[in-house]
């Protein structure tokens, strides 16, 4: 299934649904989100994994965090959360570790209600 978002500016959040993805599908729909007529700056991000069953390897973590990277300014992203099953997810976990490296305000989760809880906290 391929990358989805949902714009909810009452909850303040973009959720982003859909299996693993590669970092060229993260620039299309970043650029996507960056022009949609309903986004508004300052929101927050959730990436909804739990549905998700192609794990991409850490190279593409590594490119989707610089694509994130790249586009975090200009949607002024307050913080992102990654949503997965309960268990180790090796991509979550490789992007946590990335983003406090890129000191990017991007966290990994397997609770839904600690995942909306830190984004509200952004």
């Amino acid at each position: 299934m391929p990358l989805h978002y949902d714009i909810d500016n009452t909850e303040r959040i973009v959720t982003i649904t859909g299996d693993y993805a590669e970092p060229s599908e993260w620039r299309v729909l970043l650029a996507a989100i960056a022009e949609d007529p309903h986004y508004r700056r300052g929101l927050g991000f959730l990436r909804d994994l739990r549905t998700s069953e192609h794990p991409v390897s850490a190279d593409a973590v590594i490119g989707i965090i610089a694509v994130v990277r790249e586009f975090w300014d200009r949607l002024g992203a307050t913080r992102a959360a990654i949503l997965t099953r309960p268990g180790i997810d090796v991509a979550a976990t490789v992007a946590h570790a990335l983003a406090e490296d890129e000191r990017l305000p991007l966290r990994a989760f397997n609770s839904h209600d600690d995942a909306i809880a830190w984004l509200a906290r952004g």
